[in-house]
Order: structure tokens, then C-alpha cells, then sequence
């Protein structure tokens, strides 16, 4: 199984993963793709949680480190 993630690049080592670090330039062209390929289902997240726009600050705690469910983390806003 592959994962794709933007993670520091220390946590890959704790945990025990192989990681690769590469910079992107991001271009219409590139976020066009990925938008395909979420469409077609090729590429799925693995969202954990799910909290309303008015938790942004939990969410980011979240980022920081506060206990929360693994996979991604989305801000909803409706």
C-alpha cells in the first residue's frame, strides 16, 4: 500500500516509514490531475475527523499534536 502525505520530516523516522521529501511547483495542469483522479476514485483520502469551520483552532491543536482519530483532518463549512 502507498500513502501520500505532507507530514514533518521527522515523523516519517519515528514511526518507522520509508519517506521521500521532494518540492513541487504546483500548476493548474497538476491540480487539474489530482482533481481527476479524486473524481475517478483512484486517489482516496483517509479522513479521521471531520469538524465545522468553527473549529479551526481544535483542528490546527490537532495538527499540533492533540489527540484525534488517524487520517486527515477537514474543516466543513456548511
Amino acid at each position: 500500500m502507498s500513502v501520500v502525505a505532507s507530514v514533518p520530516e521527522e515523523v516519517p523516522k519515528k514511526l518507522g516509514v520509508r519517506a521521500a521529501y521532494f518540492i513541487v511547483e504546483v500548476t493548474a495542469e497538476r491540480l487539474n490531475r489530482i482533481t481527476r483522479l479524486f473524481e475517478e476514485g483512484t486517489l482516496v483520502p483517509h479522513v479521521g475527523t471531520v469538524l465545522p469551520l468553527a473549529d479551526a483552532r481544535e483542528a490546527h491543536e490537532m495538527l499540533g499534536g492533540a489527540p484525534h482519530k488517524r487520517g486527515k483532518i477537514v474543516l466543513q463549512t456548511e
